[in-house]
């Protein structure tokens, strides 16, 4: 049995279609808010969920793999490329076991909050930016504080050749008008002098 448009109304029959003017039923497209995880660089390391509170991350090498995520120009990193910064001292198999337990751990941290922070395939890995909000993805006041601050990897010297970089393109950034210069990657980058 048909019902008219206005019993289908009154049933909740529209809460995922709406009527156009031709008395056609369409998928209805909600224009929610989509919530967005916050990560914090400048100073120290937050990870904010869309909730609103704070996800503990306790690896110095997953706060690196978002930084090194957070700094492409894309959002997107290759895998090897990651593993050469952040376990350039281990040999390939160990250094992708490495990087496959990271991504665990931060999928499994964030998991319950319904929201993907990170993509990956068996080459690149990306973070979600239509899901996170990075500082240093945006205008970066001439007082931000130290990029990373505290974070080192003492035994990766890829990664901390890298940190050293960014820090010096960030010092710089307030005196650069385009802001894509931030996040070129920092090994083209020239910051011998005044670093």
């Amino acid at each position: 049995m048909s019902h008219s448009i206005g019993m289908r109304k009154r049933l909740g029959f529209f809460d995922d279609v709406f009527v156009s003017t031709d008395r056609q039923l369409h998928p209805a497209r909600p224009h929610l808010r989509v919530h967005s995880y916050r990560l914090t660089f400048l100073g120290a390391f937050q990870l904010i969920a869309p909730d609103g509170h704070r996800l503990e991350i306790g690896s110095k090498k997953a706060i690196a793999l978002l930084a090194l995520l957070a700094t492409a120009p894309t959002g997107e990193r290759w895998r090897s490329w990651i593993q050469e910064k952040l376990w350039g001292s281990l040999e390939t198999p160990r250094a992708q076991a490495g990087l496959r337990r990271e991504l665990h751990r931060l999928r499994k941290l964030t998991s319950p909050h319904g929201v993907a922070l990170l993509y990956s395939d068996f080459r690149t890995i990306r973070l979600n930016l239509a899901a996170a909000e990075a500082d240093v993805r945006h205008n970066i006041p001439a007082n931000a504080a130290e990029f990373l601050e505290g974070l080192d990897l003492t035994d990766e010297d890829n990664f901390e050749n890298w940190l050293r970089e960014m820090r010096c393109n960030l010092a710089d950034f307030p005196k650069v008008s385009d802001k894509n210069l931030m996040l070129k990657d920092a090994d083209d980058a020239d910051c011998s002098v005044g670093c």
